[in-house]
């Protein structure tokens, strides 16, 4: 019993139509990154600024699928972007935002393979406070028609941050190095600039006088 070739056809060609009509990714190269300051590694609260090209490279019949989105992403704080599409080296699109994510439309990317298709992006903005080693300046990927990211698709520029020195523990100072606070002291009325005031000084003599004549008395004994 033959089989029949005519089921076999059918599938093979609805496989065939299936996979025409899936969109093919794109190939993302990054062709250029400057950082502004380039002084690495960036410190915590630092301002920065990153200019990139993101050249397009066809996989299927146009430069990207129209349904698919660009995704652009920071960890830098309070960001500020400029996207531009860039054909045959002449500016086609424009398309800025804020914060730590942006998108660009596949439309604006969809050309044919003819054609030399790239994106200029701009991000700046502030080096977070908590970071630790290292912090994310761009990630650019392309997301499918459900928002879901295509694999190998993903570019990412990273670069390291300095991490703050420990402050060194104070040395505690010695008690004996502290000097207690001067008390201003009234002179004793008996007391001119650390002398005995006359008056003092007779009553003074006059003690002394009285207590050698009663030693000599002890010594020589009645009579002497």
């Amino acid at each position: 019993m033959g089989v029949n070739p005519l089921p076999c056809l059918l599938l093979s060609l609805a496989l065939t139509v299936l996979a025409a009509s899936i969109p093919a990714a794109a190939t993302l190269v990054l062709s250029r990154a400057t950082l502004t300051p380039q002084n690495l590694p960036l410190t915590p609260l630092q301002e920065l600024k990153l200019d990139a090209m993101v050249s397009i490279i066809p996989s299927g019949a146009r430069t990207f699928p129209a349904g698919h989105t660009l995704q652009l992403e920071t960890d830098l704080s309070s960001a500020r972007w400029n996207a531009g599409v860039v054909v045959d080296g002449i500016p086609a699109a424009q398309q800025g935002g804020e914060g730590e994510v942006i998108f660009v439309s596949g439309y604006v990317l969809s050309y044919s393979t003819s054609r030399d298709v790239a994106v200029e992006v701009t991000v700046d903005g502030t080096v977070p406070a908590e970071a630790a080693s290292g912090v994310t300046v761009l990630k650019i990927q392309e997301l499918d028609n459900g928002g879901i990211p295509v694999p190998g698709s993903s570019i990412t520029v990273v670069e390291p941050v300095a991490t703050p020195a420990a402050p060194s523990p104070s040395e505690p100072v010695p008690v004996a190095a502290i000097s207690p606070g001067k008390v201003p002291v009234s002179p004793s009325p008996t007391k001119a600039s650390g002398f005995l005031s006359p008056p003092a000084m007779v009553a003074a003599g006059a003690g002394w006088a009285a207590y050698y004549r009663r030693h000599q008395k002890k010594r020589t004994g009645p009579g002497t």
